[in-house]
């Protein structure tokens, strides 16, 4: 190194050093990355409170990043806008239905009143649908909210609402209208130029009145008159006319506008009321009539379901207490009822039941399956099905016992008892109250006949006629003895013989036992069993002739004997 270079690195070597440093930090990328991060933040906070040139300058980067997010990741903001959305869509739909609801009220109040037929009538005219009309014509409407915006910026002034249309965030409202009005700039004026003035909301109507540095935006509940927007005009210029310098140098800090919101509130005065001739002293005739009228339906209908509903009870409570059926369900539908369940055979028919409680047949389905009961009523019933019922013979079952009461034939009583086991669900069989009158008939039958005498004139000769009248009772017997087995009974038939005192005792013994043994033969050829026996007594009365035969006679005796029934 010369004395030259020595030299100038005594008197310039500190600030050669410097030079180096910033020309390193200026060529070294990392190194001013991180300066500038330092002061960004500071930076952009000076610009901003300076001027508006730079929200100008990032509006148009920040939107197009904000779109091509939301095109890019539409789910992800989905989900960060969801806790918003849902009380939104509620509200929106309560609204709605109220404002429904307001509708019907008037299109019913004015829809046969002198003043509805009058606007049916000019609204077939325009060819406009009559609630249609009717909502033109009776709405009203209110400036619900006022917002004020600086166009400088984009800030929210101040904002002012009614009681009942409050809202959480009126920043992020005034935000959304600013970047629609951009949108619509962006998109619609090539120049720039454009604005929104107007925009529908279902029931609600956004106007926009745009002026020098701020802009207007009301939010109005119905329809409202083309005049009102002179009004908004004429309140906006006077907001400008006391702070138009104090609204173009707005930053944020609404102390730099006091009072402002006493001006804004002035928009909340605007709404329009249904004008009416005179005061009602009471709701409309035809609201009333309605009222009456619907009040009237929901009785019918309400008398008629519970008429129904009492049928359907009784229905259930007959069908269940008849013996032989079994209900499973019954569904009803309107008027009509459908039965499912069993039903024995030999039960009453299901439509008859319903019948005896008011239910017709064209109302009623029933879908039954077939089973055989085993209740008392049915096996009564199947009783007298299958043994018949003949004259005043009555069933009843208890338990497992069938009881049989009244007056039937002895040979179907028989038959009864031997039967009876075949039917189902009884055991034992009762017929101590089943009387036969045949068999005492011909217990009486066997009565008449009983202790029948024939007489003889002498030895064995009978008196004149008295034979032919021994074969004609033989021949009777012999049928008496035949039929005695078919009501448990045998006949046992004695021949007594018998003679008068005259002669001597031997004599007249043997004479008895001729005779008796000449009746027993008659008898005995008809077919008849007789047992033979004598007259133990043998007297003659006094003052009585030979010519007497009272004593000379065969009697026939019958006794009737019992034979075991079946068990």
């Amino acid at each position: 190194m010369n004395d030259l270079d020595q030299l100038k690195e005594l008197l310039f070597g500190a600030e050669k050093q410097a030079l180096d440093s910033i020309s390193e930090r200026v060529e070294r990328r990392e190194i001013r990355t991180a300066d500038v991060a330092d002061i960004l933040p500071e930076a952009i906070h000076q610009s901003h409170q300076k001027d508006g040139e730079l929200v100008e300058s990032l509006t148009q980067p920040v939107g197009e990043c904000v779109q091509r997010a939301l095109r890019d990741e539409p789910e992800t903001y989905a989900d960060a806008l969801y806790p918003v959305m849902g009380p939104a869509i509620r509200k929106s739909i309560m609204h709605a239905l109220r404002n429904f609801s307001q509708q019907i009220n008037e299109a019913v109040e004015h829809s046969v009143s002198p003043q509805g037929l009058k606007w049916r009538w000019q609204a077939s005219r325009a060819g406009v649908p009559f609630g249609e009309y009717i909502l033109q014509k009776t709405m009203l409407y209110r400036v619900e909210q006022a917002y004020l915006i600086s166009r400088e910026n984009g800030l929210l002034v101040d904002h002012v609402h009614h009681e009942l249309s409050k809202i959480k965030d009126s920043d992020a409202v005034s935000a959304m209208f600013t970047a629609i009005q951009d949108f619509v700039k962006e998109s619609f004026s090539p120049d720039r130029t454009g604005r929104l003035e107007s925009a529908d909301m279902g029931e609600f109507t956004l106007w926009a009145v745009h002026g020098p540095h701020a802009l207007l935006v009301c939010v109005i509940r119905g329809v409202p008159p083309k005049n009102l927007r002179a009004e908004l005009s004429a309140i906006l210029e006077r907001i400008h006319f006391r702070y138009g310098d104090a609204i173009r140098d707005y930053k944020g800090d609404t102390s730099t506008i006091p009072d402002v919101e006493v001006e804004l509130e002035r928009c909340l005065r605007f709404e329009a009321r249904e004008e009416s001739g005179k005061t009602r002293k009471g709701p409309p005739v035809p609201l009333v009539i309605l009222l009456l009228l619907l009040v009237a339906a929901a009785a019918f209908f309400g008398v008629r379901s519970w008429i129904y509903s009492q049928q359907h009870e009784k229905l259930d409570a007959a069908l269940n207490a008849t013996p032989g059926i079994y209900v499973t369900n019954i569904d009803r539908s309107g008027k009509n009822f459908v039965v499912r369940g069993l039903k024995d055979p030999l039960a009453v028919d299901v439509i008859a039941v319903a019948e005896s409680v008011d239910v017709p047949a064209d109302r009623l389905t029933v879908s039954m399956r077939p089973f055989q009961s085993l209740q008392p009523e049915i096996l009564a019933v199947r009783a007298a099905q299958m043994f018949g019922q003949p004259g005043s013979v009555e069933f009843s079952v208890a338990g497992t016992t069938l009881y049989v009461r009244g007056e039937a034939p002895w040979s179907w009583r028989q038959t009864l008892q031997s039967r009876f086991g075949n039917l189902a669900g009884v055991d034992q069989l009762d017929v101590s109250d089943l009387s036969s009158s045949d068999r005492q008939k011909f217990a009486d039958r066997v009565a008449s006949l009983n202790q029948r005498k024939f007489f003889f004139q002498s030895g064995v000769d009978m008196v004149e006629g008295d034979e032919d009248k021994l074969r004609e009772f033989a021949s009777e017997l012999a049928n008496l003895v035949d039929d005695a087995g078919g009501f448990a009974y045998s006949v046992a038939v004695t021949a007594k013989g018998s003679a008068d005192s005259i002669g001597d005792a031997a004599t007249n013994a043997a004479l008895a036992d001729r005779r008796a043994t000449f009746a027993a033969g008659a008898l005995a050829s008809a077919g008849v069993n007789v047992r033979i026996m004598r007259q133990p007594d043998f007297s003659i009365a006094d003052g009585q002739s030979r010519e007497d035969v009272s004593q000379r006679y065969v009697q026939v005796d019958l006794q009737l004997r019992s034979l075991p029934e079946l068990p």
